[in-house]
């Protein structure tokens, strides 16, 4: 199941969900319509990462639980903020990426070493 492309993943997912329209699909992750169709149509069978991306964010989904099949599987057990962290950085820029996880480094880091947080509301 992981040997598949993305187009062939994408075509599954919109063959199954007839809701989704390729029309739909391209406004709701800020494509053209005609980069969508070049990939259900093969012609596109890779997409760049940034395009695969926001097409992964339009359907509620990470690249890499599109990518692995637990999206085609529908919901996974997981935590609520582990959900909300992924979504999270499905939405983020490279940069926005890289910012975020100095920061979690950080408070990692800061929990290792046994600093503590000031109680809520009093940051």
């Amino acid at each position: 199941m992981t040997d598949r492309t993305f187009a062939q993943r994408l075509k599954a997912i919109l063959d199954s969900r007839p809701e989704i329209t390729e029309s739909g699909l391209a406004t709701k992750a800020g494509l053209s319509d005609s980069v969508v169709r070049k990939i259900l149509k093969g012609t596109t069978k890779n997409p760049r990462v940034d395009t695969a991306i926001k097409v992964c964010a339009a359907l509620g989904t990470t690249l890499e639980d599109f990518m692995s099949g637990a999206f085609e599987a529908g919901p996974i057990p997981a935590d609520t903020e582990a959900q909300r962290i992924r979504s999270l950085l499905s939405q983020l820029s490279p940069r926005e990426r890289r910012l975020l996880l100095t920061y979690g480094e950080g408070l990692r880091d800061a929990q290792n070493a046994g600093i503590e947080e000031p109680p809520e509301g009093e940051e």
